[in-house]
């Protein structure tokens, strides 16, 4: 009976899990269901800018200097990109954000493993996000739930679990990675700042026009 529910569509729990996981793919790789998820005034204005993978007239190391930042689409369409980003090593990255300097965001990453600090600049106010990555980064082929937030994280990434909980009336928890993939680096403290990254840090958020406190 179990398989023949299955074959001609599964009972109401079935089809609700199916609908919520259908849900969370459009959330996390439609760029059009993602647009709708802002007010209709930023909607008009990310809509309304020129769709591109690269600024024509950047300079600097793409993704990694604001003369050149990602272009993305909307604050959900950050979470989107960075969360598909991994190292050539096959390492995806936790991140939060510090700030902006002027229009555009600055995010703080790490690698999963705890081995790679980042800092990333994005311009959020685009249709659609960037097909390229920064050097040294790849897409990951694997379902790229996600993995920061559009928020700064005071104790990042140790305080990843909260922040995941906090984004449950936003609707978004769903469509966050599991507790389980980076608990064991959390609970052994594997995530420690090297020097030169602290440095170039201090000199990042000594440039913000704009930064969050919490």
């Amino acid at each position: 009976m179990g398989f023949l529910s299955n074959l001609f569509g599964g009972n109401k729990e079935d089809k609700a899990l199916r609908e919520a996981l259908a849900h969370i793919h459009r959330i996390l790789d439609d760029e059009k269901f993602q647009l709708e998820l802002v007010h209709p005034m930023m909607k008009a204005m990310l809509e309304s800018a020129p769709a591109y993978d690269k600024d024509p007239n950047g300079s600097g190391p793409f993704g990694f200097t604001e003369t050149n930042p990602i272009p993305v689409n909307g604050p959900i369409g950050q979470l989107a990109y960075l969360s598909r980003l991994e190292t050539q090593s096959g390492q995806r990255i936790l991140f939060h954000r510090l700030g902006a300097i002027d229009k555009v965001d600055v995010f703080e990453a790490v690698t999963f493993d705890g081995s790679g600090w980042f800092i990333f600049f994005v311009d959020l106010y685009h249709p659609r996000r960037s097909r390229l990555t920064p050097d040294g980064f790849r897409f990951t082929k694997d379902v790229a739930q996600f993995s920061g937030f559009h928020e700064f994280c005071e104790n990042f990434p140790y305080d990843f679990v909260e922040k995941k909980a906090s984004e449950r009336e936003s609707g978004l928890s769903m469509a966050y990675i599991a507790i389980s993939k980076v608990s064991d680096q959390i609970q052994n403290r594997v995530f420690n700042r090297p020097l030169a990254h602290k440095a170039k840090l201090d000199l990042v958020k000594s440039r913000l026009s704009s930064f969050q406190t919490q």
